[in-house]
């Protein structure tokens, strides 16, 4: 099982138990749950979840997906709304639901990254030049636009060293 026909899947995340991935599809504009099963080397679709806002018209686009360190939030990025969406996680069914969706601080969020500590994240806005930052809210998983940003030609990705 996995991502559908035509969907473009882009990249996935695990959970930090193991037991869920999570997988966006770029033409879709969805994040699938598949889970995983090490011992048979298996996954098996849960939910797929679109992250358009539902008046969402015209061509769809996912970027970038990440989980929090504590497993209990999803980050989505979504280019062609340019916003992120913030997706609580059932820790018993790995199954997702949209708790926020907000503007990404520039235009074609193309990637993103949370900081190791678990803070800030990150988001590379491609067509605007800018990196903006945004404050995570530990404890609702919620995001905050800082009002800081650095600006920079075509940013598409960002890494931290640990």
């Amino acid at each position: 099982s996995g991502a559908a026909a035509g969907g473009g899947p882009r990249q996935i995340a695990f959970a930090p138990d193991g037991r869920f991935l999570y997988l966006i599809n770029e033409l879709t504009a969805d994040v699938q749950v598949l889970r995983w099963d090490a011992r048979r080397g298996r996954l098996t679709l849960v939910q797929t979840l679109p992250i358009d806002a539902p008046d969402h018209q015209g061509t769809s686009s996912a970027s970038e997906i990440a989980v929090s360190a504590d497993g209990r939030f999803v980050y989505a990025g979504n280019r062609a709304e340019n916003r992120l969406v913030v997706l609580a996680v059932d820790q018993a069914k790995g199954t997702l639901s949209i708790i926020q969706r907000i503007g990404a601080g520039g235009e074609v969020p193309w990637g993103f990254s949370l900081h190791p500590g678990g803070r800030w994240l990150l988001v590379a806005n491609e067509r605007s030049d800018r990196i903006n930052i945004l404050a995570i809210d530990r404890r609702t998983g919620r995001l905050t636009d800082s009002g800081r940003s650095a600006d920079t030609p075509k940013p598409v990705s960002i890494s931290f060293l640990r």
